[in-house]
């Protein structure tokens, strides 16, 4: 059994690490338990819209965090390691890792933030950052003037249509159901668009290219026929998945299995504190995970003050 911990935070990314500042700041104790140094912002590609930093990438922000959390060796303790429960006794929470390594902490502030829904076809993982991408509000700018198809025909994909709207040459949105299920009032932004075109009733079945991507072949679910379009960006929206199952017997979740949490990070349960895209924030946005990792840790500084 480890010592009592001021705070352990449960992810790697841009909310962890700035969570992870700012209660290295308040001199509290910091265990960071995370897999992926610098998280999902890893998968990004070109990044345009991190303040200061006119043009960067995913993997050059994710250094630069990493190199400033350094700063604070002496207060922050980093492991890597998959967390796989984590349980409340009275004021004390207990971290477990898929190695059994349990930690003590006083409070907890989880950041493990939502895997993208893959398609799981060939050529996806290959193409990844190379015309394949999982964020609409991240990317469309990087495809002005480009054909690209959406894969996704609920609320994901029709706010990912309205996006490229001003951007992409021609959108191509494709559906496995015989119908949009996003809601009706979002897919009158594009219904009747003549550079959208929607195609209903279908299976993804494989992204090509050379470089980058190139085209992607779908099947007609009705005829059985396939058909290849040619487009250079992808983007896949068919949801994203919270990594919320060490903690899904300990707090509440939504039905979309993720934390409710509000402005300050706080939950259901007092001295747990959740951040980022795990939780039901509106924006997965790597501004608002950080800014949101800053307000959590404000709040466990806070209660530990009030619950010493």
């Amino acid at each position: 059994m480890s010592n009592l911990y001021d705070i352990v935070i449960v992810g790697y990314g841009p909310a962890g690490i700035t969570a992870a500042i700012y209660a290295a700041r308040k001199r509290l104790s910091v265990l960071l338990i995370g897999e992926l140094p610098g998280g999902e912002v890893r998968n990004s590609g070109d990044i345009e819209n991190w303040p200061g930093d006119r043009q960067t990438d995913g993997n050059a922000l994710a250094d630069k965090m990493i190199e400033h959390l350094n700063d604070h060796k002496d207060m922050v303790k980093v492991l890597f390691g998959k967390v796989t429960l984590i349980t409340q006794d009275t004021d004390t929470f207990t971290t477990t890792t898929e190695s059994g390594d349990v930690y003590r902490s006083k409070t907890v502030i989880y950041t493990a933030g939502r895997h993208p829904r893959l398609l799981g076809v060939p050529g996806e993982e290959q193409y990844k950052n190379l015309g394949v991408t999982y964020c609409a509000t991240c990317d469309a700018p990087l495809f002005s003037g480009k054909d690209v198809v959406v894969v996704g025909g609920g609320n994901t994909g029709a706010e990912a249509v309205i996006m490229l709207q001003k951007i992409a040459k021609k959108i191509t949105l494709l559906q496995d159901q015989d119908h949009l299920i996003a809601d009706p009032v979002l897919v009158a932004n594009f219904e009747h668009d003549p550079s959208v075109t929607i195609i209903t009733s279908t299976k993804t079945k494989k992204i090509e290219g050379e470089m980058t991507v190139k085209s992607l072949t779908y099947e007609d679910t009705t005829t059985e026929e396939e058909h290849t379009i040619a487009v250079e960006g992808v983007f896949v929206a068919i949801g994203a998945i919270p990594n919320t199952t060490p903690v899904k017997d300990l707090l509440e979740l939504d039905r979309m299995g993720a934390i409710p949490a509000d402005r300050y990070g706080v939950t259901s349960v007092p001295g747990f504190f959740a951040a980022g895209d795990v939780t039901d924030i509106r924006d997965a946005q790597i501004v608002v995970a950080a800014g949101h990792g800053c307000s959590a840790a404000l709040s466990a500084g806070d209660y530990l003050s009030r619950h010493s």
